[in-house]
């Protein structure tokens, strides 16, 4: 089991897979490195798939007062240090993109494509913050298991394939408690719109379109604020279309990582 050194010393724990250009799956907070098992063998068949445990998750236990996104950067440059790896790909859902859209402004050296899936990310307008405030109350406020009943789905997958969620939950489970989406608000962890001048990382920010833990609106709301970003909608999906509908999800990020690597 690997892991890497943050600069506070926290170990982050990481999986590799395959070979070829690198592709790092950052979770987001009902995740952590099993959540990926529908992407690891599709992809580990034509890159090198790292999957990782953000710090406070599974197997990246952390103080509690680290437990913060504001490490997340750091905790993923010390894995691609590591590994020895100079430009990774990078894909990111919900709140792992407190982890690469940082990277992305402040490390463009290191990011080869950025794709974002179901999240406001930390890019500042007073309507991505609104949606933060309302879902980080919803979990904080202890009603995060209502991810493993049925907000954020698309209530028809969930009636055709209960066992879907039952496993989200699962996964979910593994997670120690601590975390608490407040902390995705800091002011130290805001990115406010003049970052973005002369922003030029391939970004793809995608969502679903029956995502109501956040809003469908997401993800254009993020693509305003990125120069030449694109966008694209799951629309028979919700928050988690990676886990919800995969076969879909894999050919987008597919598409996308071939046409910039």
């Amino acid at each position: 089991m690997p892991y890497a050194i943050a600069p506070d010393d926290t170990r982050i724990y990481y999986e590799t897979y395959g070979d070829g250009a690198p592709v790092l799956f950052i979770h987001g907070g009902g995740g952590n490195t099993i959540c990926w098992y529908q992407q690891v063998p599709f992809f580990a068949r034509n890159y090198k798939v790292i999957v990782m445990d953000l710090r406070g998750f599974k197997n990246s236990p952390c103080a509690p007062e680290s437990n913060h996104p504001r490490h997340y950067p750091a905790d993923v440059l010390a894995i691609l240090d590591q590994e020895g790896i100079g430009k990774v790909n990078l894909v990111c859902q919900s709140l792992g993109a407190w982890a690469g859209l940082p990277l992305a402004v402040k490390h463009p050296e290191r990011v080869q494509t950025l794709f974002i899936s179901g999240s406001p990310t930390p890019a500042y307008s007073p309507e991505t913050w609104e949606i933060l405030r309302k879902a980080g109350k919803t979990f904080d406020d202890g009603r995060h298991d209502l991810r493993s009943k049925s907000i954020g789905w698309n209530r028809k997958n969930v009636e055709a394939r209960p066992e879907m969620l039952h496993l989200y939950g699962c996964i979910k489970a593994l997670n120690p408690k601590g975390f608490l989406a407040l902390t995705m608000q800091a002011d130290d962890v805001k990115i406010h719109p003049v970052e973005f001048e002369g922003y030029r990382v391939p970004t793809l920010m995608t969502g679903g379109s029956h995502d109501d833990f956040l809003t469908p609106e997401s993800h254009h709301l993020v693509a305003r604020l990125l120069p030449n970003s694109q966008k694209y909608t799951f629309e028979d999906s919700g928050h988690s279309p990676y886990f919800e509908t995969p076969d879909e999800f894999n050919r987008v990020v597919l598409q996308f990582l071939d046409a910039h690597n």
